[in-house]
């Protein structure tokens, strides 16, 4: 593989999915009402057993998570990882649909373009399967995702947390 970045189904690669499993486990895995280390776990293995093949407008629970593979010095590493799902955890945000989600970059990676590319890959990806317009929420990085064509729709309070709702129309 080239040092060109590939999003590839963690389905095909799960001997790599420690690696983001980790990452996603220490900026998010603990202290969040909605998801907890538990579910990450449960997340990354249901998306084992995903179609990866096409998105099911009428499906619900659907998880395709896909890591960001590169090519360096002759080995494929892990650099980010990325999900397109068609829930959320807070229920208050399901009435949008789909959602990108669990993005992580490898932390040495981050401020160097990765991210940028991934989240490219997987819109390209989303719009493959007939996908119109994905959602994602944040905090505090709404600035990162409207730079590149996203914009609020709505906006969440929880507790001390404030979560962007942004969105996003595939071309």
């Amino acid at each position: 593989m080239s040092n060109k970045i590939q999003l590839l189904p963690v389905a095909n690669l799960p001997q790599l999915a420690d690696q983001p499993l980790a990452w996603s486990l220490k900026l998010w895995g603990e202290g969040k009402d909605e998801f907890s280390a538990e579910d990450w776990r449960k997340f990354y293995s249901n998306a084992l057993t995903s179609n990866y093949q096409s998105w099911d407008f009428n499906a619900t629970d659907q998880e395709l998570l896909y890591l960001a593979i590169r090519g360096k010095d002759g080995v494929d590493e892990v650099v980010a990882a990325i999900a397109l799902c068609d829930f959320d955890d807070f229920e208050e945000l399901r009435v949008y649909k789909p959602w990108i989600a669990a993005f992580v970059v490898r932390e040495d990676l981050r401020g160097k373009g990765v991210g940028s590319e991934v989240l490219r890959l997987i819109e390209t990806q989303a719009a493959t399967f007939g996908i119109k317009v994905v959602y994602l929420w944040t905090e505090g990085l709404a600035n990162f995702y409207c730079k590149r064509g996203y914009f609020q729709v709505d906006q969440l309070v929880k507790g001390h947390r404030t979560i962007d709702v942004l969105k996003k129309e595939l071309s």
